[in-house]
């Protein structure tokens, strides 16, 4: 038996799946919960989930409009060993910003929502997900990574968390002053960009850290979302 949880913020396709899933003699629908009581549930929610199959994104949120990326890092926070295969399932199939993330956070699968429209192709997922494609597939456009900085030592992550506990640094103050200096060197820390000018070319003299039109198009990529 496959103890399964679905998080989708769409409550049509939420209860869709765990209907399908739920036909199944050998699936067990434990949790049908959008992102953000995925997110604030206790940590014993998943200690019974053998498979989470997540849905990447959600372009209502007004911040970061991938939540499902969120929900993958809590989800191997909470069970790293053994953990539940976690299978993404997006519409984004093709967006290198949510492909990067997704890689980052550890998900195990990463499928175009019409792969799994069929109820045998999602039970089998379910039941035989070592059959499928292990992995989330690389980054389609690297040269569109290198003008918005992006290298093999970023951490788009860690650098998305950063903007969502800071916001795009302090306000009131001169953009020159050492508050900005400092904002823009402790986001440099987390996220590790290359510092590139606005058509993505090196600087002329070296920098140390990004400018904040380059935060800014980092965290408008990253997380789809607009200032």
């Amino acid at each position: 038996m496959q103890h399964v949880a679905v998080v989708d913020d769409d409550e049509v396709s939420r209860r869709g799946l765990g209907a399908v899933l739920g036909e199944h003699p050998d699936i067990d629908v434990v949790a049908l919960v959008g992102h953000a009581d995925a997110l604030a549930g206790a940590d014993g929610m998943w200690a019974d989930v053998d498979v989470a199959i997540v849905d990447a994104a959600d372009e209502r949120h007004r911040g970061d409009q991938f939540p499902g990326v969120a929900v993958v890092e809590r989800v191997r926070r909470c069970r790293p060993a053994p953990h539940p295969v976690i299978v993404v399932r997006t519409g984004h199939f093709l967006d290198d910003a949510l492909r990067l993330r997704m890689r980052e956070a550890g998900a195990d699968l990463f499928f175009h929502r019409c792969e799994l429209q069929q109820a045998e192709a999602l039970h089998a997922v379910v039941l035989r997900p070592e059959e499928f494609r292990a992995g989330v597939p690389a980054p389609l456009d690297v040269e569109a990574l290198f003008r918005l900085g992006i290298g093999t030592r970023t951490r788009v992550n860690a650098g998305v968390a950063f903007l969502e506990r800071h916001g795009m640094g302090p306000m009131g103050v001169s953009q020159r002053s050492r508050r900005w200096t400092a904002f823009r060197k402790d986001f440099n820390d987390q996220a590790r960009i290359v510092p590139v000018n606005a058509d993505g070319t090196l600087p002329a003299l070296e920098r140390a850290v990004p400018s904040l039109p380059q935060i800014q198009r980092f965290k408008e990529w990253a997380t789809r979302s607009k200032r």
